[in-house]
């Protein structure tokens, strides 16, 4: 019997009788940890629910902090999976595999989800054509400091990543097909169909799984009708050192799908090549050096003019305007050069350059 869900979507039948595993791959995170499994408590039918932490032995309290959890729930079914292998597609594979659920939520330790998230993406994968359903991450600092403010602003704004629908809560319909999200929600025959999460990619692995499904003629669909809060990087170097690995590989995806691309995905490293050509230009045309100073204040005048708004919006001094323009620049000649540096490396080097 066909009903109708919250926002008035036409639905299949009702998955009541669907039990619901949550993987979470997990790594030293004992700080956030707890957040997450505490939203996800009462997101379902306990007797229908486990969650599943796959931990790549960790080394600070984040074990001690899920067992006292776990302690505390003895309605809810939690356990702890060991990870060797120490990696997120090799965690979400030992997840799934062990899981008992029909329906698989991929969850992350930075991310706390809304209240009734797994509930409502159980209802959407009942809709007719769905392969996999996540909603928007609303990006939080990971730390009370401008740096951490200003990361968090740039990670989720156009000018820092693009058209990322998944990265901005805001749009003009309850739900819409997209190529990505997140945090998917999906079924473990899907996971099966398509092979699982590729243990190559250790990083983009949701994105390219998420390509997999679509290549199957199933939608990937952003819900809009919560977000998930999610934890950013705190400071310069772990922002540099995450987008350096999101390019590497990156590009590594694109050379085992190159009908994956977006345009997205080409501004950075053309912005990084543009400044190499028009600094080595001009050695030999001098006009070059005035090119390359014309492009970088033109970057940085947008960069201030998006920090200055942005403090504006949120309430914050205007110092925001000063440090925006250094986070988006780190962003992108990080990314970028990375995925340069990933088209031209074989792919056995790039593996070894992430270890």
């Amino acid at each position: 019997m066909i009903g109708m869900n919250s926002v008035g979507i036409p639905v299949g039948p009702a998955l009541d009788c669907e039990v619901v595993s949550v993987v979470i791959p997990c790594y030293n995170e004992e700080r956030f940890i707890i957040k997450a499994l505490e939203r996800l408590v009462d997101q379902y039918d306990p007797n229908r629910y486990e969650i599943l932490v796959v931990d790549g032995m960790s080394t600070d309290r984040t074990r001690q902090e899920i067992q006292q959890f776990k302690d505390g729930q003895p309605q809810l079914s939690v356990e702890i999976i060991d990870n060797p292998a120490r990696n997120i597609p090799v965690a979400l594979n030992l997840g799934v595999g062990h899981a008992r659920g029909s329906i698989i939520a991929r969850m992350d330790a930075h991310a706390i989800p809304p209240e009734g998230y797994i509930r409502r993406c159980v209802e959407v994968l009942g809709q007719s054509g769905v392969g996999a359903v996540g909603m928007p991450c609303l990006i939080r600092p990971g730390a009370d400091t401008l740096i951490a403010r200003a990361i968090s602003s740039a990670v989720s704004h156009p000018f820092g990543i693009g058209d990322a629908k998944y990265r901005r809560a805001e749009g003009t319909s309850a739900q819409e097909s997209v190529d990505t999200v997140a945090f998917a929600c999906f079924r473990k025959s899907l996971w099966t169909e398509v092979g699982g999460f590729d243990e190559q990619l250790l990083t983009n692995e949701d994105y390219e799984f998420n390509y997999r499904i679509r290549q199957t003629g199933k939608q990937v669909i952003l819900d809009r009708t919560g977000h998930c809060d999610y934890f950013a990087r705190s400071t310069f170097g772990e922002l540099s050192q995450q987008y350096r690995r999101y390019g590497l590989w990156k590009a590594r995806m694109v050379k085992l799908h190159p009908a994956s691309i977006k345009m997205r995905h080409l501004v950075a490293p053309a912005f990084v090549l543009s400044i190499a050509f028009l600094f080595l230009a001009g050695f030999l045309l001098y006009p070059a050096w005035l090119a390359l100073g014309l492009e970088l204040l033109l970057y940085f005048s947008l960069g201030a003019f998006f920090g200055l708004k942005l403090a504006q919006k949120k309430g914050v001094g205007k110092s925001m305007m000063v440090v925006m323009p250094v986070v988006f620049l780190l962003i992108h000649l990080s990314w970028g050069s990375s995925f340069l540096v990933g088209l031209l490396l074989p792919s056995s080097k790039s593996q070894v350059a992430e270890q």
